[in-house]
């Protein structure tokens, strides 16, 4: 089980590449090796994909080379996203995380979990 857990919801995609959601202040450092992404969509994605990043202050989290989290049209779920940028170890305590909508695809009702562990390494 994660010891901390960033959910987003967005109900109506306002457009393309905008952040949504709430923006997290982390309390903690926390390792991005072990973290894990959850896509939902209450509507699947009609006209494309449904593609997602998350930002740790203005920086992706994944690694450009293997795209970022997604749901093809007509999928509603993606059970779990792991393939995180090699250059970031760890989100540290007192970075800003964001929510950016690459690419609605037409989907809606959409809630993006992110499910991070505590960085014990200090």
């Amino acid at each position: 089980m994660a010891d901390r857990v960033l959910t987003w919801y967005v109900d109506q995609i306002e457009g393309d590449g905008t952040t949504a959601g709430p923006v997290y202040c982390l309390d903690k450092n926390y390792d991005l090796r072990s973290a894990k992404v959850r896509l939902h969509a209450k509507k699947a994605p009609d006209a494309g994909v449904l593609t997602v990043d998350i930002k740790d202050d203005g920086v992706s989290v994944f690694s450009t080379a293997s795209g970022f989290p997604a749901l093809q049209k007509s999928r509603q779920q993606e059970e779990e996203w792991d393939d995180f940028s090699d250059s970031l170890r760890r989100i540290e305590k007192f970075s800003f995380v964001s929510l950016d909508i690459r690419s609605s695809g037409g989907a809606k009702g959409i809630t993006v979990s992110l499910e991070l562990n505590e960085d014990e390494s200090g």
